[in-house]
């Protein structure tokens, strides 16, 4: 990863940051959406206090079952599958 898209991911993943994602499609837009609310959640923020807005309902549905799948990961791994996957 180019050493300035390193950093904006830094900037859009931290929680102590509010963040407006735009991109043209196949650019990672659904990964940085997910791994910035699994970030927020490990942080200790309300799921009720999350907003993530999409254009389209199979956009929304990626990412509903992306956040379902990666939560069950972080909950039912072990310890090595967590760290490997964080």
């Amino acid at each position: 990863m180019r050493p300035a898209l390193r950093e904006l991911n830094r900037q859009a993943l931290d929680p102590a940051r509010s963040v407006v994602v735009s991109a043209c499609a196949g650019s990672g837009k659904t990964w940085l959406l997910v791994s910035r609310i699994i970030r927020l959640l490990l942080a200790g923020v309300a799921p009720s206090q999350i907003l993530a807005i999409t254009f389209t309902r199979k956009a929304a549905q990626e990412m509903s079952g992306r956040l379902r799948n990666w939560l069950r990961v972080l909950a039912t791994g072990d310890d090595a599958a967590v760290r490997g996957f964080l």
